[in-house]
């Protein structure tokens, strides 16, 4: 699933990062137990949702395509 790969990207992108999670929550406006639900925890499996993405995207300055693999789109280029 396509959200799901997102998900774990950006969950990767901030563990290799060393990002604060209680900072990345307050600069981005998201709880911090829905960030930690999304990108921690490997029991809960919660996907971000699109908002919260533009809002870790907004706060690291980087672009949210950059998380989404176009072979998953199902589109030929």
């Amino acid at each position: 699933m396509v959200v799901n790969d997102i998900t774990q990207k950006i969950g990767k992108f901030l563990k290799d990062s060393n990002v604060n999670l209680s900072e990345l929550s307050r600069k981005a406006g998201i709880p911090y137990n829905l960030l930690y639900a999304s990108v921690w925890d490997k029991n809960r499996e919660r996907d971000l949702r699109a908002n919260e993405l533009m809002s870790i995207c907004v706060v690291f300055e980087i672009n949210p395509m950059d998380f989404i693999d176009n072979s998953d789109s199902g589109e030929e280029g």
